[in-house]
């Protein structure tokens, strides 16, 4: 989103003070689209991230160590591993007003000592000392170009041999999906650039005449006119130049005044930025966001970014880990409620065992009656068919013992069918804590919660499955209200069920949302009755957590823990209660 030439050209600038000339001491893929380097330069090591995210491209350095993501080696890390692991960065570029950033390698190489089984971490020592050079008896010079290219859904990253070949890429381009095919072994071409004139440049006389360019709003014909100029630097040339952060091309502009501005956007030095909205960073640049409020001026463009993208990245991740869940409770839901579905439809044949009972106690109250070959008998508007073929000692026989069969397969189907809505109801409880998470260790206990409750099967992903045997270890949410009274709220079923009947005394109020899922939340009252304010915050807190949040009310029952009580055989969390009273509450968020 802001990721732009200029930050490229600052980040690079960056780049070539610390690690030009550095070794690679590790190569790791940091995730499924961005790859990390370790690079030992000027007496320290260096962590080097570049990520081919459509939403979160990027190239900066890191002040922590980098981890793996990848668990498995693929073919682009093997290839990295062989061309880019112990070999020296000789050269950074970036082509002007490009967003692209070539990192030139070259390495001594030698097939008797180096392949695919060689691990990323082989080279990490535990000094601060300069490595060694290679002690190779007849190394070759392997020469390599990493290309970084972060340019929001085009992004790549794309490893190149000397000869400009494609050697791999994190992103493989079909000519189905592009004129501009990036596939191993094809010839590498960069990205075409635009044709637009340089911001370096530009004048008074430039200015003026982009009202004939048929566009009537300064910001977007600034953009399509120059290159490198995104819609951030677009508003940020107004601002300094008008005061405000849009114009109209058909109103009296200072030409002169707004070309200075563009001008010196490009060519001074950078002086890296964040702005926050409440602790939450939600722009930057390399130059001072005047037309923006909350703006903190930071020492290094990659300080900047690291900053930026670790919120950006775990909102995102957050995100993605509750929707990947999502589906797979989902998926187990309909499963459940097929096999309730079914239980149900056997449960309704029970008519129809009836039917047959009758029938053979009618046959044989009757058979005085049949006449040999009669095909049917009617009895109180019934019709009982009849094999003419057969006796009728067999047919009524033969009812009865289908009856029986029946009867002693259905037996035990109304206990299944009521384990079974619990199930179900234990679902929706989980689904609906899950949707209401709001941190990575929230969403992961509850997917430990499932699994344990056999919801789930497997966690989906390797870093859950990593962490499976100790599980999250997040405690119920503690508040004081404003008259000092305390208040826990559970977020999770197990704890919910922690709050009711472990952390609550039998006289302390119970609060939870009407009819709805939620978090069972009680107030320490030692069997007084809290303050209305206390109550107030108590049932907004409940009305917070539970699937109704975003309603502008929510009916919210109340009562003394000692009239709550487990659902017999019911999952955790589910509680019937009683001799509760009812209020409205605002969802409140926690303080």
């Amino acid at each position: 989103m802001y990721f732009d030439a200029l930050t490229l050209a600052a980040v690079t600038e960056e780049l070539r003070e610390t690690i030009l000339g550095g070794r690679i001491q590790r190569v790791l893929l940091t995730g499924p689209l961005s790859i990390g380097l370790e690079v030992y330069a000027h007496g320290r090591r260096h962590q080097l991230i570049a990520s081919a995210h459509p939403q979160l491209a990027r190239v900066h350095l890191m002040r922590t160590r980098l981890s793996r993501g990848v668990e498995q080696p693929t073919p682009l890390l093997l290839l990295m591993r062989k061309y880019l692991l112990g070999g020296r960065i000789e050269e950074i570029e970036q082509p002007p007003f490009e967003r692209i950033l070539l990192l030139s390698i070259v390495k001594a190489f030698d097939i008797r000592n180096s392949g695919p089984e060689q691990d990323a971490d082989d080279l990490q020592r535990d000094d601060d000392e300069e490595p060694p050079e290679s002690s190779w008896s007849s190394p070759e010079l392997l020469y390599s170009t990493l290309v970084i290219e972060p340019q929001d859904r085009r992004s790549n990253i794309i490893l190149v041999d000397a000869d400009d070949r494609i050697l791999d890429s994190i992103k493989r381009v079909t000519p189905r999906m592009s004129s501009r095919i990036v596939l191993p072994r094809h010839s590498y071409t960069s990205p075409p650039p635009l044709e637009r004139r340089d911001p370096t440049r530009a004048t008074a006389a430039e200015i003026a005449d982009l009202a004939g360019t048929g566009a009537t709003d300064l910001g977007r014909a600034l953009v399509a006119t120059y290159r490198a100029v995104s819609p951030q630097i677009a508003r940020e040339v107004i601002f300094r130049a008008l005061g405000r952060e849009q114009a109209k091309l058909n109103e009296l502009l200072p030409a002169y005044t707004i070309a200075a501005r563009l001008r010196e956007l490009f060519t001074l030095p950078p002086t890296p930025c964040l702005v926050n909205d409440q602790g939450v960073p939600t722009a930057y640049a390399p130059y001072a966001l005047t037309h923006l409020a909350g703006v903190q001026a930071v020492g290094g463009m990659s300080d900047v970014l690291e900053q930026f993208y670790a919120a950006r990245e775990t909102l995102t991740e957050h995100r993605q880990r509750r929707d990947a869940l999502e589906q797979q409770l989902e998926a187990t839901r309909a499963r459940i409620q097929r096999q309730h579905e079914q239980i149900a439809g056997e449960l309704a044949r029970a008519a129809e065992l009836e039917q047959l009972r009758w029938e053979g106690e009618m046959l044989f109250a009757f058979m005085h009656s049949l006449q040999p070959g009669q095909s049917s008998l009617h009895i109180d508007g019934q019709t009982i068919s009849l094999d003419a073929h057969r006796s009728p000692v067999e047919q009524a026989q033969e009812r009865f013992r289908r009856y029986e069969k029946a009867k002693s397969a259905q037996a035990g189907l109304p206990e299944r069918l009521a384990a079974i809505e619990m199930r179900l109801d234990g679902l929706t409880e989980l689904r609906s804590m899950l949707r209401l998470s709001e941190s990575y260790d929230q969403i992961e206990q509850i997917a430990a919660e499932a699994e344990e409750l056999g919801y789930l099967h497997e966690h989906p992903e390797p870093r859950a499955a990593r962490h499976k045997g100790r599980g999250p270890k997040l405690s119920p949410l503690q508040l004081v209200s404003s008259d000092g009274w305390a208040i826990v709220v559970g977020r999770s079923a197990r704890q919910n069920e922690e709050v009711t009947f472990r952390i609550a005394r039998p006289d302390d109020l119970w609060l939870h949302a009407r009819n709805i899922p939620g978090a069972h939340v009680i107030v320490r009252s030692h069997g007084r009755e809290p303050p209305p304010t206390t109550l107030a915050e108590a049932a907004g807190l409940a009305a917070y957590f539970c699937q109704a949040r975003e309603d502008a009310s929510v009916e919210i029952d109340i009562c003394r823990r000692a009239l709550v009580r487990k659902r017999p055989g019911g999952p955790p969390g589910l509680v019937t209660y009683q001799a509760e009273r009812t209020l409205r509450a605002i969802p409140r968020r926690p303080w």
